[in-house]
């Protein structure tokens, strides 16, 4: 009985408390949120080390993405790569949105009675003699279709696109430097709510973490059943 005892209890305990270790190594990971003291002194381990560490991950995370993700390099990749009809779909179809027609139909009437206030007498009188400032506010409509005819074909010519590219990569760095994307990100992840964060993280790695757990019982298993083939022979 004290033989099968001994083969037993050491590797189911092994077992059990390297899987605890493992869930609590976890969980302080996130846990607790915040640094709680006695007689003011901070009790070990509080907070947790996501929550400690939070300004220094969050500073880590902006410096890696702005030097290895936002780059000017990865940007010249991108805008190499666009796709001018593409963007010349997407252009088309929010254009041709029936509310952004009237909003430009709009406008255009507003430009073209703001040209006619600067016109002198003579020339008022000379178009609405023949009433071509009548005929330009009912072709408004029309306007609008031809200007947005050649916007589309305007942005699929591949020399606008050179063009474009040309404009943009001479500003690339600077437009970085503006934007300042490591503060961005630190300030953006610092902000995070760590209750939020913990759960993003479990569940993305719960299958991880059940793996590590599973391992970790395993682990301790094997130390628990090799001490106890230990104690066996050297008793």
């Amino acid at each position: 009985m004290n033989t099968i005892l001994l083969f037993v209890v050491p590797p189911i305990a092994g077992a059990i408390i390297a899987y605890s270790t493992n869930v609590v190594a976890i969980k302080m990971l996130f846990r607790p949120l915040n640094e709680y003291r006695i007689f003011g002194v901070r009790v070990p381990f509080t907070p947790g080390i996501l929550p400690k560490q939070r300004k220094i991950l969050a500073q880590s995370i902006g410096a890696m993405v702005e030097r290895e993700l936002i780059t000017a390099e990865v940007l010249r990749s991108r805008l190499s790569s666009i796709d001018l009809k593409g963007l010349a779909h997407i252009v088309s179809g929010f254009l041709r949105r029936e509310e952004i027609r009237k909003e430009l139909e709009y406008k255009g009437r507003l430009l073209f009675r703001s040209i006619m206030v600067k016109l002198n007498s003579f020339q008022r009188f000379f178009l609405s003699a023949g009433q071509y400032d009548q005929t330009l506010e009912e072709k408004m409509p029309e306007i609008i279709d031809e200007l947005i005819n050649n916007v589309e074909n305007l942005l699929r010519e591949e020399r606008v696109k050179q063009k474009l590219f040309a404009a943009v990569d001479g500003q690339i760095e600077n437009i970085l430097s503006s934007i300042d994307i490591k503060t961005l990100v630190s300030d953006r992840i610092d902000s995070l709510d760590m209750l939020r964060v913990e759960r993003i993280i479990l569940d993305i790695m719960s299958n991880q973490f059940k793996w590590i757990y599973f391992f970790g019982g395993v682990l301790g298993f094997l130390i628990g059943l090799f001490q106890a083939v230990l104690t066996y022979f050297l008793r």
